[in-house]
């Protein structure tokens, strides 16, 4: 009897193996969850800890409105017990490959759409591919909506895998981007108001004006993300931007080229530096933006070096 239990479930394992399916969904042992870019799996790891096996499918440094799956990834997110994705068009050369994962019964959510998302710009502003009407994708550069991300995130391992505790670790994750948001709000302190203004590569720091206080006066990539090409007489203007507003920097990108800043800044003439930031990827392990937190801190140093006195 003991024998043909335990190849019974000796059978039941394999037959698990082969399909591709967790053997129970409510062991935390069992769960995988793919993740779309390295910004949400710093969030989704932290959350899981060694609870939970994590895939995050772009590589670091790799843009996320330009990023198409593999086949073995697309395979990966049709498996997974939950796949974790930015939503708000932002992996736009993965809409197709998560619809379809969705329509077939797998667990997917969109962090975006779930943490207060903001509106790009009034349609009178936004210019060509502005983004007028749309929501901005960019939330995880306001580390306060980064907390309510984790805590959400804990609701939904709990739906895949109820018998783990995971709300614990999102609250202290959850805690510890709060204390961030305290420390980012001193650091730009040494920036006087009148000073806030930013000059971006793509309208990608919103959420971060909203957040402290800041004004989004010009980008050299017209709209919301960084496929568009701008024409010369956007350039132009842009540069009659920073010369009116004496604007000493333009914050550049670690996933993007900085060519077109940098010949913006050479026209205009005067001391402009070109600074870059993180956005849309983590750095390179050891790099001071390996981690979500890491990132938005450096990001707020540099912005505070570029623009304070």
């Amino acid at each position: 009897m003991r024998r043909t239990a335990a190849i019974g479930g000796a059978l039941v394992l394999l037959l698990g193996a082969l399909t591709g399916c967790s053997t129970g969904a409510s062991d935390a042992e069992g769960v995988h969850v793919v993740v779309t870019t390295t910004v949400l799996g710093d969030i989704v790891r932290n959350v899981v800890g060694d609870a939970a096996d994590v895939e995050v499918l772009m590589p670091v440094g790799v843009d996320p409105h330009d990023f198409q799956a593999s086949s073995q990834q697309a395979a990966a997110i049709q498996h997974a017990d939950l796949v974790v994705a930015n939503g708000l068009g932002l992996e736009e050369g993965l809409s197709d490959v998560l619809e379809a994962a969705e329509s077939d019964g797998v667990s997917v959510w969109e962090v975006g759409p779930d943490i207060d998302p903001r509106l790009f710009v009034e349609a009178a502003d936004a210019g060509e591919g502005g983004g007028a009407g749309r929501y901005d994708p960019h939330f995880w550069l306001d580390p306060i909506r980064d907390a309510e991300a984790a805590r959400l995130l804990a609701v939904h391992l709990d739906e895949v895998a109820p018998d783990h505790d995971w709300t614990a670790a999102a609250e202290a994750y959850a805690v510890e981007l709060e204390n961030l948001n305290d420390d980012i709000v001193s650091i730009l302190s040494v920036v006087p108001e009148v000073d806030r203004k930013l000059v971006t590569n793509h309208r990608a720091f919103g959420y971060f004006a909203d957040r402290y206080g800041f004004e989004m006066i010009g980008t050299v990539v017209p709209g919301g993300a960084t496929l568009a090409n701008p024409s010369s007489a956007e350039l132009a203007s842009l540069v009659k931007v920073i010369e009116e507003e004496d604007v000493p920097a333009i914050f550049t990108e670690t996933v993007e080229p900085d060519t077109l800043a940098r010949a913006v800044a050479e026209e205009v003439g005067s001391d402009v530096k070109v600074v870059e930031l993180y956005t849309g990827s983590l750095g390179e392990p050891g790099s001071d933006g390996a981690t979500l937190t890491a990132m938005l801190e450096t990001n707020a140093r540099r912005i505070a070096g570029a623009l304070g006195p």
